[in-house]
């Protein structure tokens, strides 16, 4: 089984125990998937999600090292810190989607069947607007029409992250809050 892993955010540059053909590396002509910094992470940053509300752009995909879609996944979801239901997969030989209720599975289907691939896995985590502490209790909740706002109030290292995330993120990932970012703060 041949399967691709998906990314659009610091997965490109930080594949850290992501297993993939390196020799090949990353190949900007994944599918169209609409993309946006709409997720706060545990380290302050506003990282890249798919989204209703995004930008439609071309992503990138990697060839994964695993053969079998199973391992496949869990070494995407150790390479992300998550849970296995963040991970989403479509698995071409049994037209098979996780989460079943994904909503862009046209997208996914259209862009495989150009390809020599039987499977494809990305990372599905949600919006997240709230901050928590160590605990995991929310001490705030951003407005996401006030993400600028909210990059332009993060202080010292949460800063410095933020912005080597943004100016890390490839080129064509270029969605409108990007844009946005760039003209207001210069982090492009």
């Amino acid at each position: 089984m041949k399967i691709a892993v998906l990314g659009w955010g610091s997965l490109i540059w930080q594949p850290k125990d992501l297993k993939f053909d390196t020799n090949i590396g990353w190949k900007e002509n994944g599918p169209v998937l609409p993309i946006e910094f709409a997720r706060i992470s545990k380290d302050g940053r506003l990282t890249l999600v798919i989204t209703p509300n995004g930008t439609e752009v071309q992503t990138l995909y990697a060839v994964s090292s695993f053969d079998n879609l199973d391992l496949a996944v869990l070494n995407l979801k150790k390479r992300e810190g998550t849970v296995k239901e963040n991970i989403g997969y479509y698995d071409k030989t049994k037209d098979e989607f996780s989460p079943i209720d994904f909503l862009f599975k046209e997208s996914i289907k259209n862009w495989i069947q150009t390809t020599d691939f039987d499977a494809v896995i990305w990372t599905n985590l949600p919006e997240n607007w709230e901050i928590r502490n160590e605990e995991k209790v929310v001490i705030k909740t951003i407005d996401p029409n006030d993400r600028i706002e909210y990059l332009q109030n993060l202080k010292g290292a949460e800063s410095a992250l933020a912005e080597e995330y943004i100016r890390n993120t490839p080129k064509q990932i270029a969605t409108t809050y990007r844009k946005q970012i760039i003209e207001v703060l210069g982090w492009d």
